[in-house]
């Protein structure tokens, strides 16, 4: 569904990815994990096209998006929810959830299902961005990106700041996106979120990916979540 080969990127002569490779098939959740300026939101940022790779190939769904304008990508059906969560703040709840373009054409995530899933969003429908909390504002942003017919869902930091029950909230709607062969790729400081929701791990260091495990294997690891992870 997703695969990075090789990929280089830079902020002006700051060489920050230094040849990150992965893969996601569909269904499945992976994970980047690593201390601050690991490179974790610059790959995400390549894949939707946002920071220009200068090396190495991204792959979706077998055709080349390397460097695609992010509205092309976004129209390939990748969804991408940012750590600053990019709600519109002037608009409605409403109004942010029926302004995407691309709209679910399988129906799997209309309205209903959503506001069942995000009760709060429902009881908050007609509230501006602005009146929002930081945790309504992450259910916010995923809801809306699920309003979208996706097949890859790119999340980052979406636990950042949250109360333990809407944490728990947002690992019950991740496992829902699996299901539906969704590809997922996490960004996540926080690492027993982390285990609990993905299949597969990626320790990006410096720049590089230096560790892929299952679960169990990386929970065994002590080494490499004391060497890269600080934990």
């Amino acid at each position: 569904m997703l695969g990075l080969r090789d990929v280089h990127a830079y902020y002006g002569d700051s060489h920050v990815l230094k040849g990150i490779s992965f893969e996601i098939p569909a269904g499945r959740t992976a994970t980047l994990l690593g201390r601050n300026g690991a490179g974790k939101t610059t790959t995400l940022r390549a894949i939707m096209g946002l920071v220009r790779a200068r090396e190495g190939t991204i792959v979706h769904n077998d055709a080349f998006i390397t460097n695609f304008r992010p509205h092309r990508i976004a129209a390939r059906g990748v969804g991408y929810v940012p750590e600053e969560r990019a709600v519109f703040p002037s608009l409605t709840v409403m109004e942010n959830l029926t302004l995407p373009v691309r709209k679910n054409r399988r129906g799997l995530w209309d309205l209903e299902r959503i506001f069942s899933h995000f009760p709060v969003l429902k009881a908050r429908s007609r509230h501006m961005g602005t009146q929002l909390s930081g945790g309504e504002q992450q259910m916010l942003a995923i809801a809306r990106v699920l309003a979208m017919d996706i097949n890859v869902l790119l999340l980052d930091e979406p636990t950042e700041g949250l109360a333990p029950l809407l944490v728990r909230e947002i690992a019950s709607i991740i496992a829902e996106i699996k299901k539906e062969r969704i590809a997922i790729l996490l960004v996540e400081q926080n690492t027993h979120f982390a285990v609990e929701v993905a299949d597969t791990h990626h320790v990006v260091y410096e720049g590089r990916v230096v560790y892929e495990g299952d679960s169990e294997s990386f929970r065994k690891d002590e080494e490499v979540k004391r060497r890269y992870l600080g934990v």
